[in-house]
């Protein structure tokens, strides 16, 4: 579709800018070859084509029918990822000595965290060697837990015997600052063993044997203090508890559908500002692929001392346990093609896509049978919502019935290459690469194949941003903090969703768990509503429209936009108080008068004691502005909740004032998650 001209229609410029949006969630038009794969196969499909693909009715029809059109077995999909070097690792350990010698320690973390990650696994040391120097660092950093799993990594990994009882050593002194007096007591008894493989000469070999029999003694009859890691649990108390129907949401939300909005969520009781109404953790999610050096694939926290794949050195963990989570499930399958996938230019919603089938795996698929055939239902009190339930991410909306049949065939193209994936994958058992690309497909395929097309579907509406904050002066300024974006994941329950420009929650994320608080009282039936981008008091009425028209699919009909609210370089702090039976605004001059009559309703509104309550709240606003800029975030988000309630209730909305107040509460409630501060990767910036 071509760009319009100066005379195009407005459907022909929101045509034009849907294509350009569903395209981007596809792939990118300037990076990687399979814009130019797309292009090639498009002048190569007719007409005729195209009007026969429009009458396919299922996924699996629109997958078996793109299979066949041979131009695109001409892509040749092989392996493609950052191999281990052991040359690469030896240099990058030598560096990290040179460093650590010289007291530059984070240099020297750098360093040996390079060395680690492109240290083979089945062959020589430099693995071991590279673990146990970077324990040394992060012993002097205090990184007393990271570094004993360094020790316990290098120990796996085969430390020389003639070495080991320096590792011990330094094990033992970790445990002896943690205050884990028998577990050193251990550690320096088994150091103290080794030393007869050390093959030291007699004066050192003395002064190791009298300095581990110190440090033996040290522990001796004394009693391990508390781990206080085991005090720690991180657990978010949903308002007024669970709801029995909705196990992520609160009980004062329910679940409504209608064929305007499909299934969203709605108050079921008064909801206060500052309550927290969902906590979720996504179905499924993927990290950026600038952000595999400095993040933990699999739980998205940052790295200190990442942990390699076994096979690659495109992605880290933070811990083995992440590490061996993702090894048993998805990263067995997309470790030997992640530089493909870089290289391809594909979007963040396909490896998306392809993640929720690798992390299940092709057995999974094959037991749902005739479950996928089962049309959704709402969540009842006899049958409720599981959001770690396949179907409730595959019947999440995909807006099937607006798609156009060109849209629908550069789907079944992307659903057709990560499908070539995964055969090469071995996903689907053994893949013969000298055979024909282009086999009839297994039923197996044609199954994975639609799955992966209804995938790329429902992503495009239902991803949501994988986040967290940081201070960008590098202070708790709060004023001044910016979004950092780490990846891409699904919430089934967040999903239910509906957007507004006005809207009634905000988020923050604790890892990749999701929190969702409310920023203004809610009142039963009222929807709870969150924001998917343009917002009300940014982006002028139009301008919004066509960015959730081509982004979305939908026109917006909140309050804001049938209003036509100002944005805030045009919204004024005039006061205009509301009727306090149904809402309505009351007349601008009312305000001086103990009782107002409402026009709508007939009922009298006491606009006197609304206007006092109104100057007691202004105190409230300064009150949290002053600890905003203390760096007092708790106390701040109180006031300001308590100004919000307040204001809310007695005054029409937009008012400059309370706007302002909202969006303090943003910035203060996403501080509540997790805070990132500036990270180098892992990876080497060379090209070795």
């Amino acid at each position: 579709m071509h760009r319009p001209g100066d005379g195009a229609s407005e459907e022909e410029v929101d045509l034009y800018l849907r294509k350009l949006c569903s395209d981007v969630t596809l792939y990118s038009p300037q990076e990687g070859f399979f814009n130019h794969y797309m292009e090639q196969i498009d002048a190569q499909v007719s007409q005729d084509f195209l009007e026969k693909f429009s009458k396919l009715k299922s996924n699996e029809e629109r997958i078996i029918k793109t299979w066949g059109v041979k131009p695109i077995h001409t892509l040749k999909v092989q392996s493609f990822y950052k191999q281990k070097s052991q040359e690469v690792s030896e240099n990058r350990r030598a560096e990290g000595n040179k460093a650590f010698q010289e007291k530059k320690n984070e240099q020297a973390l750098l360093l040996y965290s390079q060395a680690v990650m492109r240290a083979p696994h089945d062959s020589g040391n430099s693995l071991a060697l590279a673990l146990a120097n970077r324990s040394a660092v992060l012993y002097h950093i205090k990184k007393f837990s990271l570094c004993l799993s360094d020790i316990e990594l290098a120990m796996q990994a085969g430390y020389p015997p003639n070495l080991i009882y320096k590792v011990l050593d330094r094990r033992g002194q970790c445990h002896l600052v943690l205050g884990q007096y028998t577990s050193a007591l251990d550690a320096f008894t088994a150091a103290a063993r080794a030393l007869s493989n050390s093959g030291l000469d007699n004066n050192k070999m003395e002064s190791w044997k009298k300095d581990l029999n110190m440090k033996i003694h040290s522990c001796q009859g004394k009693t391990d203090a508390d781990d206080p890691a085991a005090d720690v649990t991180s657990s978010i108390d949903l308002f007024m508890g669970a709801n029995p129907v909705l196990p992520n949401a609160s009980s004062t939300i329910t679940l409504n559908s209608s064929r305007e909005q499909g299934r969203y969520l709605v108050a079921a009781r008064h909801i206060p500002a500052g309550q927290v109404l969902l906590a979720e953790r996504p179905y499924s999610a993927v990290l950026m692929a600038n952000k595999c050096g400095t993040h933990c694939t699999h739980c998205y926290h940052r790295l200190v001392a990442p942990v390699p794949c076994r096979w690659c050195s495109g992605v880290a963990f933070c811990s083995p346990r992440c590490r061996d989570l993702a090894s048993a499930t998805y990263h067995r399958w997309e470790c030997k093609f992640l530089d493909l996938l870089l290289g391809s230019g594909v979007s963040l919603n396909c490896y998306l896509a392809l993640r929720v089938i690798t992390q299940h795996g092709l057995a999974f698929f094959k037991k749902l049978g005739q479950r996928l055939q089962q049309p959704s239902t709402l969540p009842s009190g006899t049958s409720p919502h599981r959001p770690d339930d396949y179907l409730s991410f595959y019947h999440l909306v995909a807006l099937e019935e607006e798609r156009s049949p060109s849209d629908f065939f550069q789907r079944s193209l992307l659903a057709t290459f990560l499908l070539k994936v995964l055969q090469r994958a071995h996903f689907f058992g053994k893949w013969d690469d000298e055979g024909s690309p282009d086999k009839a497909m297994t039923d197996d395929e044609v199954l994975v194949g639609g799955l992966l097309l209804r995938h790329l579907q429902l992503i495009q509406f239902n991803a949501h941003e994988l986040s967290g904050m940081a201070f960008a002066s590098g202070q708790r300024n709060f004023k001044k903090t910016k979004s950092v974006f780490l990846g891409i994941a699904v919430y089934p329950t967040v999903a239910f969703c509906n957007h507004s420009c006005f809207p009634a929650v905000t988020r923050y994320f604790e890892g990749d768990k999701m929190v969702i608080v409310s920023i203004r009282p809610l009142e039963p039936g009222e929807v709870v509503a969150e924001n998917y981008g343009p917002i009300f008091t940014h982006h002028p009425s139009q301008e919004r429209h066509r960015k959730l028209l081509s982004r979305y699919w939908f026109k917006c009909n909140c309050v804001a936009c049938q209003e036509d609210w100002p944005v805030y370089a045009k919204m004024s702090n005039k006061r205009i108080l509301r009727c306090q039976t149904c809402k309505s605004p009351l007349p601008p001059r009312a305000q001086t008068q103990s009782h107002v009559y409402c026009k709508d309703c007939g009922s009298s509104t006491d606009a006197v004691q609304a206007s006092k309550a109104l100057d007691k709240a202004e105190k409230l606003y300064v009150t949290a502005c002053r600890f905003m800029d203390e760096g007092k975030r708790e106390d701040a988000i109180s006031a300001f909740n308590r100004y919000v309630d307040i204001v809310s209730s007695v005054v029409v909305p937009p008012f400059r004032e309370l706007h302002l107040s909202m969006q303090s509460l943003r910035l203060l409630v996403a501080s509540r998650g997790t805070i990132h501060t500036p990270a180098i990767s892992a990876f080497s910036s060379t090209k070795q």
